[in-house]
């Protein structure tokens, strides 16, 4: 199988160098591990890492990668060709949405020996929420959850640690994943599902390389098709 793919991808490159000239793509997206963060030599790595070289290896594209905050990734990515991020109908009006790659999962987790099996186990809780981040409307507008606000999860798993909250809310994978690299993993128990939020590319509309979105959505979904795309998330802490 590793020899057949390696031929295919060799074709496919092939392809896209005797049909049309390959381009640089730039893609933006945030800086968040577990999904993409700078290692200790400064080089992109993580989970989007990884899929962009996927995708430059298929379509014979190089594609360059630049990390920022979301604050300032939205400011700027007019400036760019493509991000792959949660998708948001607040920007729909600057870029066509292409293939999803990954359903988000954003919900609650729970600290170990809290029972968290409905909605209803919520109310006698002390969450931290990360404040103005967006978890589920029902969530967001419930006037009865106990919310304890914090600048970022980190700050409420080690409350967790030292008994001064029950639970901490927001994107499942990306808390368990400080949570491990904190050392805070055995602290965490039973998570609860409010919503799925897919990561989707986006292709600015005004990028010049905008043609080169169909074949990059067929790259994704050839990924998908071949268990490649399950591989590389799950290597980076995002169950299929």
């Amino acid at each position: 199988m590793g020899v057949l793919r390696t031929v295919v991808l060799l074709l496919l490159a092939a392809v896209t160098a005797s049909g049309a000239r390959a381009e640089t793509v730039r893609l933006l997206t945030i800086d968040a591990a577990p999904w993409a963060s700078l290692d200790a030599a400064g080089r992109p790595a993580g989970a989007l890492p990884a899929i962009a070289a996927e995708l430059s290896a298929r379509t014979g594209h190089t594609v360059t990668i630049d990390l920022m905050s979301l604050a300032r990734m939205e400011r700027e990515l007019g400036e760019y060709d493509c991000t792959i991020i949660l998708w948001s109908e607040r920007r729909a009006a600057l870029v066509e949405r292409g293939e999803d790659v990954y359903p988000m999962p954003f919900g609650v987790i729970a600290r170990k020996g809290v029972t968290l099996d409905s909605y209803d186990d919520l109310l006698p809780l002390v969450i931290s929420v990360v404040r103005s981040l967006a978890i589920d409307p029902r969530f967001d507008a419930d006037p009865a959850l106990h919310k304890d606000f914090d600048t970022d999860y980190l700050q409420g798993l080690r409350k967790i640690a030292h008994r001064r909250l029950d639970a901490v809310a927001g994107a499942i994978p990306t808390i368990r994943y400080q949570a491990l690299k904190a050392g805070l993993a055995d602290e965490m128990g039973q998570h609860l599902t409010l919503r799925t939020v897919p990561l989707t590319l986006q292709w600015v509309r005004t990028s010049p390389r905008l043609g080169l979105l169909p074949e990059f959505n067929r790259a994704i979904q050839a990924m998908r098709a071949d268990g490649t795309l399950d591989r590389i998330l799950a290597a980076n802490h995002y169950s299929p």
